[in-house]
């Protein structure tokens, strides 16, 4: 790419609405960048490259741009996962050509639906609730990516996460982020550590998005004002239930069985299949009651959904399984947990059953619900990331 048109165009392309004064300013920012780097490249000759997962959105171009401006050699790598992929890698692209990086495109979308959509399908057809974003962070993204990677020349992967990794006599140390509303360790707990070791968050310390925004407009990225994407990227719209009834039909997630309370058994409605439902909800359950209920049992095998009051919904003891170590620890220990991402830390005492299956007891009530299928992240007192694995189904 040479000279202003370039640029310019490159933007309009991109199609954010930015005025001819801004243009000058930004493209001003990016090229005192550019600048910089290129001085850098011909003091430093060959350096460290580090290839950078990006999805054309403002966390992970910040994270190029921030490399690129400590004087790295950044390439740009994107994943075509599935049909909605294709924004993303187009503005994937765009951004490495602001920035003068080389650009290229993992074809995933096979191992994407078999490791991630196929098994976010099966979840709920066994009555359990995924997490998706965690499973491809460590089945696609920080293995099959990561390895992609590898295989580019790059020493690293940087990521737009927020969560702060160090390194100390080998041992690995993964913590939240600066802030911790906008942490997102809690998703990077199921990736091995011998991964973590080769793994970049530029954004650690940006305290909020409202700071990352700031640096990325200071480096001139025209995406600095892009929103925030709330969904699970497969299903864009939200609507997981249309999802699941136009893709996985056969699973027979939507056949009509009975709703029964919970200790007296009696049914007192019908439901319309237990993939509508999951742990702790208590809106749309389309039945009448003297207090209000909740679920508290998806049962696939019965095709049954079971509803207790507030007082009976909690659970104090479940068990974790396929669960990966970040940190060695001792057979028993006390340590405090997160059963979703934005819920608080709850002590509990954790038993090793096996190396991969650990059993969980409460110290204090949590503040949602336990769910089968979510992910539980273990967290010591300095908020270091213990380890976590997939909570099973509740009994």
């Amino acid at each position: 790419m040479n000279g202003d048109e370039d640029i310019e165009g490159g933007w309009g392309a991109i199609g954010y609405n930015i005025g001819e004064l801004e243009i000058t300013r930004y493209y001003a920012s990016l090229q005192r960048m550019l600048d910089c780097h290129s001085k850098q490249r011909s003091m430093q000759g060959t350096k460290i490259k580090y290839a950078v997962a990006m999805s054309g959105g403002v966390d992970s171009s910040t994270a190029a741009a921030i490399l690129l401006n400590d004087g790295y050699h950044v390439v740009g790598v994107t994943m075509d996962i599935h049909e909605h992929s294709a924004s993303a890698v187009d503005g994937a692209r765009k951004i490495c050509e602001l920035l003068r990086i080389e650009h290229f495109v993992l074809d995933a979308r096979f191992e994407f639906k078999q490791r991630v959509m196929d098994v976010f399908a099966s979840y709920y057809a066994r009555g359990l609730t995924p997490n998706p974003c965690a499973l491809c962070n460590r089945d696609i993204k920080m293995s099959l990516l990561f390895d992609y990677a590898k295989s580019l020349g790059a020493s690293k992967l940087a990521t737009g996460h927020y969560a702060h990794m160090s390194i100390n006599d080998g041992v690995v140390r993964l913590r939240e982020a600066a802030n911790p509303k906008r942490d997102q360790s809690y998703f990077l707990a199921l990736v091995p550590r011998q991964n973590l070791k080769d793994i970049l968050f530029p954004l650690s310390n940006m305290r909020d998005k409202d700071e990352t925004r700031r640096l990325a407009k200071s480096f001139g990225l025209p995406n600095f004002k892009q929103e925030d994407s709330q969904d699970i990227c497969f299903i864009p719209d939200g609507n997981y239930k249309s999802f699941l009834r136009a893709h996985y039909s056969d699973l027979n997630m939507f056949v009509s069985g009975d709703m029964k309370l919970f200790q007296s058994g009696k049914t007192i409605g019908r439901h319309c299949g237990v993939a509508n439902y999951t742990v702790g909800q208590r809106r749309g359950l389309g039945v009448s009651h003297s207090s209000p209920l909740y679920v508290k049992e998806v049962n696939p095998s019965e095709n049954e959904i079971t509803l207790c009051q507030a007082n009976e919904l909690s659970t104090l003891c479940f068990e974790v399984l396929d669960v990966n170590w970040i940190l060695e620890m001792p057979d028993s220990f006390e340590a405090f947990i997160k059963q979703r991402s934005a819920c608080p830390k709850t002590p509990a005492l954790i038993t090793k059953i096996t190396e991969t299956r650990i059993s969980v007891e409460l110290l204090k009530r949590p503040s949602s619900p336990i769910t089968g299928g979510q992910i539980c992240v273990m967290y010591d007192s300095e908020n270091i990331v213990i380890g976590g694995g997939i909570i099973s189904e509740l009994k």
